[in-house]
């Protein structure tokens, strides 16, 4: 017997050896084709960029396959209007400060759908009836084809309407709204992503109609807008901001001179610190924070919010394997060529493997 076994041994080694290298062959063209797709996609666990003093401290970051690097792009000139008839070569597509060839442009024209997140806390008991008649005034802004729905909230979110095109139904429903509780910002927030944009297709969008003060939720504000960003839903905050006040001037001291303003009053730093996060996070998600006295009338402003909805661009570039190599994190930033303006991002992205970890930039 044990010469026979001694005879087919090499035999069965071989079958195993072939067996074993096929399949290593496999997978690693299963692995090559698989990067070759050109698919973006967000990342549920994202590896953390190394934290330095120019760090945001709540960034943004996502994955995409590296083959060809989409993204939506939102312009807006010095007074923050929006700016339409753009081309290619308006634009400027920057990685670590080297401009990349634009591949492909388009303007993106598609119908939106709009969940307006009403505030009813108490804090904003005198100024409520304002408020219902901004988002009404809003949603009159929007054309046929389009949709929006209604969430209230205080100390918890209240989904009041459903996709509609009807603004009658809107009225009617905002019409008996009254205050009841303290303020679930975030938390309300995050429920509206959560539940409200099922099956919903195409531009998704909160208009946010507050006075910004949260005192009651769970959730941070980072985290809602991270889930935001993660389900491309671009987030525009009204935020009531008093009378007579230059909150713009205020935050930029918050910013540049905080002990002048800590020896005023930390509630009011503490304030303009939550206003500038806000900010911060909303550009990064492709919105923009308006501010009003007392819901004044903004119609002018709501105009031009749809139609930067509307008509969003989309660039896409294709990054050199040099760039990619020895970096941890590249820097994504979109500018206007010759023109003066700001250029809001949402997408990036990683140098590992088949995905890079993008910041974006302004």
């Amino acid at each position: 017997m044990f010469p026979i076994v001694q005879k087919r041994l090499p035999l069965f080694t071989f079958l195993f050896l072939f067996g074993l290298s096929s399949l290593l062959y496999l997978q690693n063209v299963c692995g090559q084709a698989s990067r070759s797709t050109v698919e973006a996609k967000v990342s549920s666990n994202p590896i953390p960029a190394k934290q330095d003093s120019t760090t945001p401290k709540d960034e943004i970051l996502q994955r995409v396959s590296v083959d060809t690097v989409s993204f939506l792009v939102t312009a807006r000139g010095p007074e923050e209007d929006y700016i339409s008839k753009l081309n290619a070569n308006d634009f400027v597509i920057l990685e670590d400060g080297e401009e990349q060839t634009i591949q492909s442009f388009a303007q993106d024209t598609v119908p939106v759908n709009t969940v307006f997140l009403v505030d009813a806390s108490y804090s904003v008991d005198e100024l409520l009836p304002k408020i219902k008649d901004a988002a009404v005034a809003f949603a009159e802004q929007l054309s046929p084809e389009d949709r929006f729905s209604a969430v209230i909230f205080a100390h918890k979110p209240i989904k009041v309407l459903g996709w509609t095109n009807d603004l009658s139904s809107m009225q009617k429903i905002l019409k008996s709204v009254k205050t009841f509780g303290k303020t679930a910002l975030y938390d309300s927030m995050e429920f509206t992503i959560d539940n409200m944009f099922e099956k919903v297709e195409g531009k998704k969008a909160i208009i946010l109609l507050t006075d910004g003060v949260d005192n009651s939720s769970k959730s941070s504000l980072a985290a809602v807008m991270r889930l935001a960003s993660e389900r491309q839903i671009t987030v525009y905050p009204i935020l009531n901001v008093g009378s007579a006040l230059n909150i713009q001037h205020y935050r930029e001291i918050a910013k540049n001179d905080r002990e002048r303003l800590k020896k005023v009053s930390k509630f009011f730093l503490s304030y303009l610190d939550n206003q500038n996060e806000f900010s911060d996070l909303v550009a990064r998600n492709g919105g923009r924070m308006i501010y009003s006295e007392g819901y004044k009338d903004l119609k002018p402003i709501y105009a031009n919010v749809v139609e930067e909805l509307k008509n969003q661009y989309v660039l896409s570039y294709v990054p050199q394997l040099k760039q990619r190599a020895g970096k941890d994190v590249k820097e994504l930033t979109v500018k206007l060529r010759q023109r003066p303006g700001i250029v809001s991002v949402r997408l990036g992205y990683f140098p590992e493997s088949d995905e890079v970890l993008v910041r974006l930039g302004y």
